[in-house]
């Protein structure tokens, strides 16, 4: 009954499956970036980092507690929006407790890249994912568990040996904007039951709206809304779908998994997860796009983001001082990962 409702299905007598996909992961993206405006105009992310800095006290904590913050957030609402949302927060709190930001940023970026790739709506490329092989909730985040918890020790042991135990200043705490912060979250839960497959695109969509509307913010949340950011999504998604249309890559296997990694290493991996969706197995597929996100500073817009914040606020930030980290941290999951995935014959 559900699946009557569906974009999909809705769609289905007028377009290609494929175009639908991509209009729906451009919707529920969009969306998901409206919420995080949301979030961030009630003040709550606000509040919640000078919190975090108070109970802190030291810069290593600091930057476990905040990068521990940018992983599990952007498992919930998004790699790419929990860093709008965070890494701003970041510069504040840095600025003022006098810690190094750029390599708080460095660090936040892979956080990002690692906590968002357990759900189906943690990313752009795992939302494409989703939609195009209409993968169960539990199944997914079954699929995806190992390399999460994997990518979460890698990044605990980074964070411990890079950041020291310098005292940090007090910062003074703010309130929050209640209403508009129990309706963003609520909007946050609506898009959930989406990928929990229990209400469909048609539904969700104009909840989420009328939940936005009643912030009574909604001129600020669309201010703050990235649309440059949105709109090269939106050129990737129909030019991968136009390509597709002249040439599909469909590879198992190896061949698949390293592919995976490479191609988004080149081209980022979400153009690299439309490119290869010819793929029968989603978990290789998920896994390459997934492990191929660190690495190159274009690897995954999620680094882009970190990166461009970060050089607005000390423009000698350099683009190796990016990669170094993430390419070392891609090294070490692909060395993990390579074997087990092949022995597992997926």
């Amino acid at each position: 009954m559900l699946d009557a409702y569906s974009l999909s299905e809705l769609l289905k007598p007028y377009l290609e499956p494929r175009l639908v996909s991509n209009l729906e992961f451009l919707l529920l993206f969009l969306l998901m970036m409206l919420v995080m405006n949301a979030l961030g105009v009630s003040g709550l992310l606000s509040s919640l980092g000078r919190k975090i800095v108070n109970r802190a006290g030291t810069e290593r904590k600091l930057a476990q507690m905040l990068c521990l913050l940018v992983f599990f957030t952007a498992a919930l609402v998004t790699n790419d929006v929990a860093l709008l949302g965070i890494v701003p927060l970041t510069i504040m709190v840095g600025v003022i407790s006098r810690v190094d930001v750029v390599k708080l940023g460095i660090f936040e970026g892979i956080a990002a890249n690692s906590g968002s790739l357990l759900t189906p709506f943690g990313n752009p490329q795992n939302i494409f994912i989703s939609i195009a092989y209409n993968i169960p909730l539990g199944e997914f985040l079954w699929g995806m568990l190992p390399l999460w918890l994997a990518s979460l020790g890698l990044l605990v042991l980074f964070v411990h040996f890079q950041f020291g135990n310098k005292k940090l200043h007090h910062v003074k705490e703010k309130g929050v904007h209640r209403d508009s912060a129990i309706l963003g979250l609520a909007a946050l839960c609506v898009i959930i039951l989406y990928f929990g497959r229990v209400l469909p695109t048609v539904v969700v969509a104009p909840v989420v709206v009328i939940l936005l509307i009643a912030t009574r913010k909604t001129h600020l949340i669309w201010k703050k809304l990235d649309l440059k950011l949105y709109l090269v999504f939106v050129l990737m998604a129909f030019v991968t779908y136009l390509a597709l249309k002249v040439y599909t890559l469909q590879l198992s296997g190896g061949p698949l998994f390293f592919g995976s990694i490479a191609l988004s290493q080149a081209i980022s991996n979400v153009p690299a997860a439309f490119i290869l969706s010819g793929a029968a197995d989603w978990r290789i597929l998920a896994l390459g796009v997934n492990i191929g996100g660190s690495g190159t500073l274009v690897s995954s817009m999620a680094t882009v983001i970190a990166y461009r914040l970060i050089k607005r606020y000390d423009s000698r930030a350099s683009i190796w001082a990016f990669m170094k980290w993430g390419a070392l941290f891609c090294i070490i999951l692909t060395a993990i990962f390579a074997p087990l995935t092949l022995l597992a014959g997926l």
